[in-house]
């Protein structure tokens, strides 16, 4: 029994990219540990809300686009940053990008995140925590971080991005 226990939790924390939107253009995930992994999915902008700069981002230009912010898994950050974020994430997949967002365990502070630009880009809260709980089981345990993006109500509002679909 403990062996099976085990290997659950394993899986539960091994390095996976969840896609979480319908056009393969937003993921979450837990902590990342090459490059070679995000760059395969097409992916080119990484929002991480870690603690501590990611070492294996690239440094040539125009590679990827990276947005280091740094948020605690309990209480919400500053609501200005993290709308902002969520325009800067939504902007972005508007444009054909495809973005990662990151942090430790890849249940949380990414799917708070990704919830965000869920938002921005048309869902209600209430879908996006919906959409990410089925495509990442065991995220927004944060009940915090949940009861925040439920409480968004259309995602149709004067912040949705400029032809987000």
């Amino acid at each position: 029994m403990g062996d099976d226990r085990e290997m659950m939790d394993a899986a539960l924390f091994e390095m996976k990219f969840y896609q979480v939107d319908d056009a393969g253009q937003l993921y979450i995930s837990p902590a990342v540990s090459k490059w070679s992994s995000v760059s395969a999915l097409g992916i080119d902008t990484v929002i991480d809300m870690e603690g501590g700069l990611d070492e294996w981002i690239p440094t040539t230009p125009d590679e990827c686009l990276y947005l280091y912010f740094p948020i605690y898994d309990e209480n919400l950050p500053s609501l200005t940053r993290l709308e902002a974020v969520g325009d800067f994430g939504a902007h972005l997949i508007a444009g054909g990008h495809r973005v990662l967002c990151h942090c430790g365990m890849g249940f949380n502070r990414s799917a708070l995140v990704a919830g965000v630009i869920l938002h921005k880009l048309g869902m209600t809260g209430s879908q996006a925590v919906e959409r990410i709980r089925e495509r990442r089981p065991g995220a927004l345990f944060n009940q915090v971080f949940a009861r925040y993006l439920a409480s968004l109500r259309s995602g149709l509002s004067d912040a949705r991005v400029q032809g987000a679909p």
